[in-house]
């Protein structure tokens, strides 16, 4: 069996060559990557390859084959399907939002089906009682999965962005796996991690190539059934732990579908009001427009990474304390809202400023 170590390196190298000749290849996306730079939530000048899904796929894939891990195997098998919708939508036509959602619920019955688990409990008293019957914990598992699947993407917004959400979450599954010496989540969190900091090189500061919705689907979930895997094997583990570590994607998701039902758009209609949007455009606006869209998109995307990186750690550190989880999670969101509401005051004023 090859060392551990190893398998890490050429997950990296296979990752970042994969990278390399997609970007040297960039010519051929240019027709389907034009139509990109004009969507509704792009912020980004220039067309960029959006098959990075495809260069995470061989690395995690390389990963499985070379670490002889069968849950990893199986994991991937119930991607397939979401993998490839995606990556039509990346490359092919527009697909429908209705098309995406169902064959993420798709991949979620397949996981279902093929590792013969759910989400039994959700450390709720009353709401246990209920999840104890398989069809709600059947419906409440599709239904977290898929949600966690779009969540991913919903984030995709800025260099670096979604790529450093996923490596945080990885490393804090992977501390949990390894306090509990589940060495198969271990090897899949390792090597998701080091796929996507093979990613980063080739997405952070400059975007050369970007996730897609190929890679965004794929990884949302595999990250959910990382969290129902651990719920179902260690019932000292609470589920508001595991929410806390995933929370910045699901308030991002939430407060998007909030947001849209509040200002009457359809929940599924793309906008660029997302909690890092705004931050950029912050950004903008305080250098007085000295820099662009081009500048301020890293630089909004790692001023991100605190925020997102810290409920996660803190996940790990309460991922047996139900209460100070639950805490902690009311905290966060109150935080996300108040400083949301705070950005888009201060981007307001300082544009009348520059308008003066």
């Amino acid at each position: 069996m090859m060392s551990n170590i190893l398998v890490l390196i050429l997950v990296f190298l296979s990752t970042l060559f994969t990278l390399l000749v997609i970007y040297r290849e960039r010519k051929a996306f240019a027709k389907r990557a034009n139509r990109h730079v004009n969507a509704k939530q792009s912020v980004h000048t220039a067309p960029t390859p959006r098959v990075g899904g495809i260069a995470i796929a061989v690395g995690v894939l390389s990963g499985a084959l070379l670490s002889g891990n069968d849950l990893f195997g199986t994991l991937l098998w119930t991607t397939l399907p979401i993998f490839l919708i995606g990556l039509l939508e990346d490359l092919g036509p527009d697909t429908p939002p209705s098309l995406r959602l169902g064959v993420a619920a798709f991949s979620a019955v397949l996981a279902i089906l093929v590792l013969n688990m759910h989400v039994t409990r959700l450390n709720i008293p009353a709401v246990d009682i209920l999840m104890s019957v398989s069809l709600f914990g059947i419906a409440f598992t599709i239904f977290a999965s898929t949600g966690m699947t779009h969540a991913i993407n919903l984030i995709d917004g800025l260099n670096g962005l979604s790529s450093s959400v996923v490596i945080v979450i990885m490393v804090s599954f992977g501390l949990v796996a390894y306090q509990y010496g589940h060495t198969d989540l271990i090897i899949i969190n390792a090597v998701i991690c080091v796929s996507f900091i093979g990613f980063m090189c080739m997405n952070f500061p400059h975007g050369r190539v970007f996730l897609g919705d190929a890679g965004a689907y794929s990884i949302g979930h595999l990250i959910a059934w990382n969290a129902i895997i651990l719920l179902n094997r260690e019932p000292n583990i609470s589920a508001w732990g595991v929410l806390l570590i995933v929370l910045w994607p699901v308030l991002d998701t939430v407060f998007a579908m909030v947001r849209r039902l509040i200002t009457g758009h359809p929940i599924s209609r793309p906008d660029k009001l997302h909690y890092h949007h705004v931050l950029m455009r912050l950004v903008i606006l305080m250098t007085h427009k000295t820099i662009g869209v081009k500048e301020a998109n890293p630089i909004g995307s790692f001023l991100s990474w605190p925020l997102m990186a810290l409920p996660c750690f803190l996940g790990y550190s309460l991922i047996e304390d139900t209460r100070g989880a639950l805490t902690a999670i009311i905290f966060f969101t109150l935080a996300y809202v108040v400083t949301y509401h705070l950005l888009v005051h201060n981007a307001a004023k300082f544009r009348n400023i520059t308008n003066v």
